[in-house]
């Protein structure tokens, strides 16, 4: 004859209960405690740019900066780049440092990053005129000059002129020199202006 077996389960009681939830609970403390170990461990590492400053149109200098925190033997270094080029108006500019970490070592740390800043400064431009001499009663010769700084092919030129006429006694007379930036590019310039001298003689 067959016989019939029956098989009840039972709730777990109280004490399973407790047990599950003590497991539980110990489980996720470890977790915290080795989340919060692993972050004692990582070191601060600081890496800052020094600012710089250059004309407009000059290249470049080799930026520099310093890096506080690195561990002996840890062969973790830093290259300084900035989007500014020898054509880039006069202004500021960012010097952003990138770490470079061929031993994957950057994991240790708690790194903090401090840019540095690039001034681009307006270049010296000169504009002088040049000294002359003419015999009074005798018109103004055509005047000349130089345009001494310009960079990047940049068209700036003078035109010069003097208050002095064909009737003007004798004596000296400024020649004067006026900017003709033809390029719009003035901005990138500090200009100085050197008049010239003419000379009348009786």
């Amino acid at each position: 004859m067959y016989q019939n077996f029956s098989t009840t389960l039972k709730p777990f009681g109280k004490s399973t209960r407790l047990k599950y939830i003590t497991l539980f609970a110990t489980t996720l403390l470890l977790v915290m405690v080795g989340s919060v170990a692993a972050q004692a461990q990582a070191a601060p590492l600081v890496v800052t740019a020094i600012d710089a400053g250059r004309f407009y149109g000059d290249p470049n200098p080799t930026f520099t900066g310093t890096i506080t925190g690195l561990r002996s033997g840890d062969n973790i270094t830093v290259v300084f780049n900035t989007v500014a080029n020898t054509t880039s108006a006069a202004g500021s500019y960012q010097i952003v440092p990138t770490l470079v970490d061929p031993d994957g070592k950057l994991a240790t740390y708690v790194v903090t990053i401090n840019t540095g800043t690039l001034t681009v400064t307006p270049a010296p431009l000169i504009v002088s005129a040049d000294d002359m001499t003419r015999s009074a009663g005798s018109p103004n010769p055509t005047f000349t000059g130089t345009v001494t700084g310009l960079k990047n092919g940049d068209v700036i030129t003078a035109t010069h002129d003097s208050p002095a006429t064909a009737d003007s006694d004798a004596g000296t007379y400024p020649i004067i020199p006026t900017v003709q930036a033809a390029s719009g590019n003035i901005g990138n310039y500090s200009v100085s202006v050197s008049n010239g001298t003419l000379t009348v003689t009786p």
